[in-house]
C-alpha cells in the first residue's frame, strides 16, 4: 500500500486483492484508449511545441517533475 494506492482495511484486503482488481481496471482502460502513449498525444505535443520547449527541458522538469520526500506512516 504505497502512495497511490487505494487505502483498504486488511479485514478487505484478506477477503478481495484489490491490486488484481485496480490492475485489471487500468488495463481495461488503456486496451479501450485511442492514445495509448502520452508521447503520440497530440495535446501533449501542443505544449512542448508552445509552451514546454521540448522533453527533458527546465522549464518541463520543474512542471512536470516531483522529488520524493519521508511521510508518516498511515495506520489502518
Amino acid at each position: 500500500m504505497g502512495g497511490g494506492q487505494p487505502i483498504k482495511s486488511s479485514k478487505v484486503r484478506s477477503e478481495v486483492d484489490v491490486r488484481k482488481l485496480r490492475a485489471d481496471s487500468l488495463y481495461s482502460i488503456d486496451e479501450k484508449s485511442t492514445i495509448r502513449k502520452s508521447h503520440e498525444n497530440p495535446v501533449v505535443k501542443k505544449i512542448y511545441k508552445e509552451f514546454l520547449e521540448k522533453p527533458g527541458s527546465e522549464k518541463a522538469e520543474e512542471l512536470l517533475h516531483t522529488t520524493y520526500q519521508e511521510r508518516k506512516k498511515y495506520n489502518i
